[in-house]
């Protein structure tokens, strides 16, 4: 992937996170971070959802070529963001009694976008 191409990808996913945010906020959530970086991972989102703390894997795709948008948070995906949530929940020092992973879906065609959330679309670590 040449520098132009990995700056095009970076800007394409940062539309679909600002999407992504913007279909949560309509939606009553609040959001309390974007791109969270650790040494662990990274969490696109980070939202409350009434008195549930959510994290967020938002994913994009303009074909089904490699499959849909949530394939793509395979196992290995899970336990990364997993393993950034910990590191979070560490961070910012608070105890929240739910919390849940969702997935959010862009389907990006040059027509129209597509938004599908995923709501606890994989269990938390215990």
């Amino acid at each position: 992937m040449t520098r132009a191409t990995a700056r095009s990808h970076a800007a394409s996913g940062n539309l679909a996170e600002q999407a992504a945010a913007a279909f949560l906020q309509a939606r009553g959530y609040h959001i309390l971070e974007r791109n969270f970086r650790c040494r662990g991972g990274e969490i696109d989102l980070i939202a409350l959802d009434g008195g549930t703390l959510v994290f967020i894997e938002v994913k994009l795709r303009r074909t089904l070529q490699r499959g849909a948008p949530i394939e793509a948070v395979t196992p290995l995906k899970q336990a990364r963001v997993q393993r950034a949530a910990q590191s979070y929940l560490a961070y910012c020092g608070r105890v929240f009694a739910r919390i849940r992973f969702d997935v959010i879906s862009v389907m990006r065609t040059a027509a129209r976008s597509e938004i599908t959330h995923f709501k606890a679309a994989f269990p938390p670590t215990r």
